[in-house]
Formats: C-alpha cells, sequence, structure tokens
C-alpha cells in the first residue's frame, strides 16, 4: 500500500509518500505566500493552495499513480466562506489575522466569558478562534455572508473539493469558538444563537480517524491520483503532530518550532482557563492545551530589519547558532506580539524594552528567542498545578539544531527536548494505519 501525506502550513505544504509500515519513501514540499494587509488582515487565497497540492503531486511523477489512500492535515485557523459549490467567496482569513478585535469585544459583551469555556474551552479571542472572523464577514461583508453556503477551515475547502462532502474535523471544529468541545459533541445551538451564526451554514463534523469519501475524477485527473482512492478526514497540524510525536499520554509534551513556536500537552481531564486553548486531540475523550505565539516569522522579521545584507542562509545554518552558543543573558526583553496575541481579548503589540546605549542587536536576537517561549511557559506552570507534567518534551519543526536544543534544555528549567522528525507526517499515517487498519 502507498500512502500520500500532506501536511499543510501557513506557508508551504510538506508532502511524503510512504508504505503502509509508515515508511517515507519520498517527499517534496511547495511554498506559497500569505497576504498581509493593512497590518491586522492577514489572509491567503485558498485556490493558491490546492495549486500547491497539485504541483507537489506532479512533482512524484509516475509514482503518484501508486497511491492508494489520501491524508492530510492542516494548519487552524484558515476560515474560508464557500458558495453552494465550494468556491471560496473571499480569501481566507488566517490565524495571525486581527481584524476582528471590535467582533470579539462583542462576543463576550454579548454572552460572557462563561459560556465560551464551559462549552467550547476557549475565549473567542480576534483570529485566533474563527468565529470572530464570521462575524467579522457578517459585519463587513453582508452580501458575502449571504451567499456563504458554509464557512470552514481549510480542510472544509480539501474535502468538499476531493470527496464532495462538507467536513470538519473536531480539532479544527475546536478552533470555531462554537463546537462543543469538551464533550466532543456537535455545533453548540447556545453560542451559535447568542452570536447570530446560522447553523445551517457550518459543515458536518466528523471524527479525525474516520474516512472522508471517494477521491473526485476532476481532482484525479488534475493530480494524476486515482479516482475513487480513499481519502481520510484527518486533523489539524499540532493535534496530528503531538499524535505523530507519541505524545498522546497524560501530561504529555509537544512542542513544534517552526514559522510559529507551539506547544501542546495532553490531558483526559481538561481544565479550562483564560490564558491557553483547548482543542480536542485526535482521538476522543483527549484533548490537548495549547499555546502558541510567533516563532519563525518573528526571527525572519528580526533578519530582515537587523540583518539586511546577511543571507538567509548563512544567518540561519551559521551566525544564529553561533549567537546561541555565546549563553548571552540578555538584560533586554521581549513581547512576542508581533502579530497581535492570540491569547489576549485585546489588542497587544511586540516590544523590546530596557534597552541601553551598550545593547547589541545579539542581545536582543536572545531576548526575542526567550520572549517566544513566555506563552508556553505560562501554559506549562498553570496546567502543572492540577495535572503532573512528564519532563520529557518532543521537539520538532524547521529550527531544530543541537545547539537550539541546549539552549531550550537551560530556559525550560526541569525540561529536556527530545528531537523527532516529521511529526505532522507521522501522525498522518497513523491516522491512515488507524483508519484503513494496517
Amino acid at each position: 500500500m502507498r500512502i500520500l501525506s500532506a501536511d499543510f502550513g501557513t506557508s508551504s505544504v510538506k508532502m511524503a509518500i510512504a508504505d503502509d509500515n509508515q515508511n517515507i519513501l519520498t517527499s517534496t514540499k511547495v511554498y506559497y505566500d500569505y497576504q498581509v494587509l493593512n497590518k491586522m488582515h492577514v489572509q491567503l487565497d485558498a485556490d493558491v493552495v490546492y495549486q500547491a497540492f497539485l504541483e507537489g503531486c506532479h512533482h512524484f511523477g509516475q509514482q503518484i499513480k501508486e497511491i492508494d489512500t489520501l491524508v492530510f492535515c492542516v494548519f487552524s485557523p484558515c476560515l474560508i466562506a464557500m458558495d453552494v459549490d465550494g468556491t471560496p467567496l473571499c480569501p481566507a482569513i488566517l490565524h495571525l489575522d486581527r481584524r476582528s478585535y471590535a467582533q470579539s469585544r462583542y462576543a463576550v459583551r454579548r454572552l460572557g466569558k462563561e459560556p465560551f469555556l464551559r462549552i467550547n474551552g476557549n475565549l473567542p479571542f480576534a483570529g485566533g478562534i474563527s468565529c470572530t472572523s464570521m462575524l467579522w464577514v457578517k459585519d463587513n461583508c453582508p452580501d458575502i455572508y449571504k451567499k456563504t453556503h458554509k464557512f470552514g477551515h481549510l480542510n472544509t475547502y480539501f474535502l468538499k473539493k476531493m470527496v464532495d462532502e462538507w467536513i470538519i474535523d473536531p480539532t479544527n471544529a475546536s478552533f470555531t469558538g462554537i463546537y462543543e468541545t469538551l464533550s466532543f459533541g456537535g455545533w453548540s445551538k447556545e453560542l451559535c444563537d447568542g452570536l447570530g451564526l446560522s447553523m445551517d451554514k457550518l459543515p458536518e463534523i466528523r471524527p479525525s480517524l474516520s474516512l472522508a469519501g471517494s477521491l473526485c475524477s476532476d481532482v484525479a485527473t488534475a493530480s494524476g491520483l486515482r479516482s475513487g482512492i480513499p481519502v481520510l478526514v484527518g486533523a489539524n497540524d499540532t493535534s496530528a503532530a503531538a499524535f505523530g510525536a507519541g505524545a498522546v499520554k497524560n501530561g504529555d509534551i509537544n512542542n513544534i518550532s517552526g514559522s510559529s513556536e507551539i506547544a501542546t500537552i495532553t490531558t483526559t481531564q481538561p481544565v479550562t482557563h483564560e490564558k491557553y486553548y483547548i482543542r480536542t486531540s485526535v482521538e476522543e475523550n483527549t484533548w490537548l492545551y495549547l499555546a502558541i505565539t510567533v516563532g519563525g516569522f518573528a526571527l525572519d522579521w528580526f533578519r530582515k530589519q537587523f540583518y539586511p545584507d546577511m543571507g538567509k542562509a548563512y544567518f540561519y545554518e551559521d551566525y544564529l547558532q553561533s549567537v546561541i552558543e555565546k549563553n548571552i543573558v540578555p538584560e533586554v526583553r521581549f513581547l512576542p506580539h508581533l502579530s497581535g496575541d492570540r491569547h489576549s481579548l485585546q489588542k497587544r503589540r511586540g516590544a523590546f524594552y530596557n534597552l541601553t546605549l551598550d545593547t547589541t542587536r545579539e542581545e536582543m536576537l536572545v531576548a526575542l528567542l526567550i520572549g517566544s517561549f513566555d506563552p508556553i511557559l505560562n501554559m506549562l506552570r498553570l496546567v502543572e498545578k492540577h495535572q503532573p507534567l512528564n519532563s520529557d518534551i518532543t521537539w520538532t519543526g524547521g529550527l531544530i539544531s543541537d545547539s537550539y536544543q541546549q539552549f531550550k534544555n537551560k530556559v525550560f528549567k526541569g525540561y529536556t527536548f527530545h528531537t523527532r522528525q516529521e511529526c505532522s507526517t507521522m501522525g498522518n499515517l497513523k491516522i491512515a494505519g488507524h483508519v484503513l487498519k494496517v
């Protein structure tokens, strides 16, 4: 059996062909660009992502015809308003987007915090929870809202295109703000009615570990895949990564260092809090605490602003490692809110403070790295009050290196990081193994 895995990230899709023993045989990566408009609007053309998927399929040549099943995971939230045929009516609104602060404040004024935490497990953070983006579309683009047949995340868009079904899985539904996350239930009538959002505009919720349908002939023709092969529902990328890393027991921690700095803690008895997210795990009756902030995005911003004459490859492969190895302890502090704060209902901006005339850009760089860990450290401190945590953290992502691992071991006192490669891809392959019983 041959399995095609696709991991859709914010700026690229990583694709791999594997056998039924979860051995990766070949892989490729295709990049795409998102747009930043008016500082607060961060969006992406969903069709560009689909074209990247097709390009990745074509990269595999004749091997693509050997694929027996397709499974993918997606970054989220990535809200897409679609017409009855599944065509996007406007660009997808990403997790980095902060246009909906007014709608976030409205939601809290309207319902209070309690029902959101009790039912969904999350507060309606602008961009980070996609019901605020739904409200923004309703308030600012009434014609689009009226034409919207379904709101969904990126997996909804792909599954409609691939199997002609309107589907979202619980890991993605958790980040809409209107799903019954804490009970693995359905869409919440209490929250939808309270916000004035039509439940008719929401897709069917199916388990991550389930079959979505058979691949449509038009996608097969465009991609080179065989028509009718099974397409699995799949999950959000961070949930898939935790599953792939084996961080599935109570108290297990998985950390992703890529375009964002993300950590999840697995739990079987979720306790809600305003300062972290709760989403379902891939497996039922298991949840993930989650904290997230800018990681690689912040680093690349810093590189462009403070090292404009330094090559990108040299910065990441040589210079950054040399700075980390110097064991700099900066007096400078960094607030990691360059794209706002996904853990706050208020508008927040990134900032360096405690600067002096002696401050160097190397100190600022180290401060940026440490500051990006703050939401994760805060989550660890909060969760360990009511649940024992595994001191060994599985670690994956594009920023992995020996020196950075040693750096993180020092910052996260009492914890040790152990690297795992391609966790999202491995999560996809494990999902395929569970569903197909291979």
